[in-house]
C-alpha cells in the first residue's frame, strides 16, 4: 500500500479538480497565482495525452511514466517558486501543498497541509478542507503521528464532501499504523473498516490505474494478519474465505489470481464454503453479457440459460494460449452438451486482428470463418468493445473461463491452459453438471 500511495493521493486529489476552480477564477488571467501554478500542473498529463493523440502517437505504460516525471518535476519547480514568496495565506498554502503532494514531496506536503487547516483552512468548507484532511490522515499515519492521523479522519468523516477512495486510504494507514505500534484492538477496528469499504469502491471513480480488486485484497491480508495477531485464528481463516467469495461474487478474476496467490492451498475450502453458499441462495448471480452478434446461436441472455452449466471462455484469436484450449473445449462440448453444459466463446470486436482497420462486418465474417475452420462446435459471441464485458467480470489475461451452476452462479475462473489448471476445471464441470437443476444442489 505505501509504495503506491504517493501515485494513489495524487490522482484522487486530480479527481477533486473540478470543485477548485472556484477557489481560481478570479486569478485565471495572472499566471503566477497559487491555483494557476497548481491547474498547470493538474492538468499537464492531460494537455500532453491531447498532444499525443493530435500527433498520432501511441499512449502506452512508457509514455504515461515519463508524463508522471515530466509532471512531478514542473510541480517541484512551481512549488519552490511559491515558497519563496512570504506572502501565502489561506488558500495559496493549501495550493502550495497540493503542488508539494504532486511532486512527491511528502514531508512538505503534509506540512503545508496542517499549515492550512491551522491557519483557518479547517472551516472552509468543500473540497480543499477535505483533500486537505486527507493528506494530513495518511502523511501523519505513515510518519507515526497516529493521533493526529486520527483526529484528521474525525474531522473529514464529519464534513463534506466524503470521497469513499480517500476514507478507505486513512483507514488503511492508520490500520498499518497501529498494528506497527502493537495497538492490535485500534488496527483491527480501521482494518475491518476499510476491508468493508474496499468493498464499496466504485471501480470507475478510482484513480487511473488503481483496480478496485487489488486495495480489497490488501485490505482483507492486512485484516487476516491482525486477526492473527491477536490469536483469533478462525476469524482470519474467515477474512480469507470471505476473500475468495468476493472474487466470485464481484466477480472478479483479477481478484481471484491474486487471492490464490497469496492464499495457495485454499482453493479447496473456498469451493466448499462457495458451493454452500449457492444451494441456500445467498450467492450472487453472474452479471448479464453484452452481445452485439452471435454465431451458431440464438441470442441469448444468462436468465434464459438458468438450469444449464455455463462456461464463457474469454479469448481473442491472437492469443496463443486460447487456442491449446480449443481441444479440450471441444471435448467438453461433445461430452456434456446434452447433459446441461452451455459453453460461451467470448471475444469482442475492439481487439479482434489487432490494428488490421477491418470493419466489424469484416471482423465478423472471419470469425465466422475461424469457428468452421478450427471446427469449434461451441457458440460463439461478440461484444463491440472490450468495455463491455471484461470489466464486469475482472478479467484481464486470457485466456479466462468463468464457470456458472445451474443458479446462476460463478462456481470457478480458471486463469491459463496448464494441466493442472484445465484438469480442474474439468473436475468441477463434471461436479456441477450432476447437481440438479432443480436446485442446483
Amino acid at each position: 500500500m505505501k509504495s503506491s500511495i504517493r501515485l494513489l493521493l495524487a490522482l484522487a486529489l486530480a479527481i477533486s479538480s473540478s470543485v477548485l476552480p472556484m477557489w481560481s477564477a478570479a486569478a485565471q488571467n495572472v499566471s503566477s497565482t497559487p491555483a494557476a501554478l497548481y491547474q498547470e500542473v493538474n492538468n499537464y498529463q492531460q494537455r500532453r495525452y491531447q498532444e499525443l493523440r493530435a500527433q498520432g502517437k501511441t499512449f502506452d505504460e512508457e509514455a504515461a511514466e515519463k508524463m508522471g516525471k515530466e509532471q512531478r518535476k514542473l510541480a517541484a519547480g512551481h512549488a519552490t517558486q511559491l515558497a519563496t514568496r512570504g506572502d501565502l495565506k489561506g488558500v495559496d498554502i493549501f495550493y502550495l501543498g497540493m503542488l508539494y503532494n504532486i511532486a512527491d514531496q511528502r514531508s512538505e506536503a503534509f506540512t503545508a497541509m496542517r499549515h492550512f487547516l491551522a491557519e483557518g483552512g479547517a472551516d472552509v468548507s468543500g473540497s480543499p478542507a477535505q483533500i486537505a484532511r486527507n493528506i494530513v490522515g495518511v502523511y501523519g499515519a505513515q510518519n507515526k503521528l497516529v493521533d493526529e492521523a486520527e483526529a484528521a479522519l474525525a474531522a473529514y468523516l464529519s464534513a463534506e464532501p466524503k470521497v469513499p477512495f480517500h476514507i478507505f486510504q486513512m483507514r488503511m494507514e492508520l490500520a498499518q499504523a497501529r498494528r506497527k505500534a502493537k495497538q492490535h484492538e485500534q488496527a483491527l477496528a480501521h482494518a475491518a473498516d476499510a476491508f468493508a469499504a474496499a468493498q464499496t469502491l466504485d471501480p470507475e471513480k478510482l484513480p487511473p490505474r488503481t483496480r478496485r480488486e487489488q486495495l480489497i485484497l490488501d485490505a482483507g491480508v492486512t485484516l487476516a494478519d491482525i486477526r492473527q495477531d491477536l490469536k483469533q485464528k478462525e476469524e482470519a481463516q474467515a477474512v480469507v474465505l470471505k476473500l475468495y467469495n468476493l472474487a466470485f461474487d464481484l466477480p472478479s478474476a483479477n481478484l481471484y489470481r491474486v487471492v490464490t496467490r497469496r492464499f495457495a492451498g485454499k482453493e479447496r475450502e473456498a469451493r466448499e464454503a462457495r458451493g454452500t453458499e449457492a444451494a441456500a441462495g445467498r450467492a450472487k448471480t453472474a452479471p448479464e453479457l453484452t452481445i452485439a452478434e452471435w454465431i451458431d446461436q440464438p441470442p441469448v441472455t444468462l436468465e434464459e440459460l438458468r438450469g444449464n452449466v455455463v462456461l464463457i471462455d474469454f479469448w481473442y484469436e491472437w492469443c496463443g494460449p486460447c487456442r491449446m484450449a480449443f481441444p479440450t473445449l471441444k471435448n467438453w462440448h461433445k461430452k456434456y452438451k446434452d447433459k446441461g453444459l452451455t459453453i460461451i466463446g467470448l471475444t469482442d470486436y475492439q481487439r479482434t486482428l489487432g490494428d488490421s482497420g477491418m470493419s466489424e462486418a469484416q471482423k465478423l465474417e472471419w470469425l465466422r470463418k475461424f469457428k468452421t475452420d478450427e471446427k469449434l462446435p461451441y457458440a460463439f459471441a461478440v461484444a463491440k468493445r472490450v468495455g463491455d464485458n471484461q470489466p464486469a467480470y475482472g478479467v484481464s489475461a486470457y485466456p479466462t473461463a468463468m464457470l456458472i451452476d445451474r443458479r446462476g452462479v460463478v462456481r470457478h475462473i480458471s486463469i491459463g491452459v496448464s494441466p493442472q489448471e484445465l484438469d480442474e476445471l474439468g473436475g468441477i464441470i463434471e461436479k456441477l453438471i450432476k447437481e440438479p437443476a432443480e436446485t442446483g444442489r
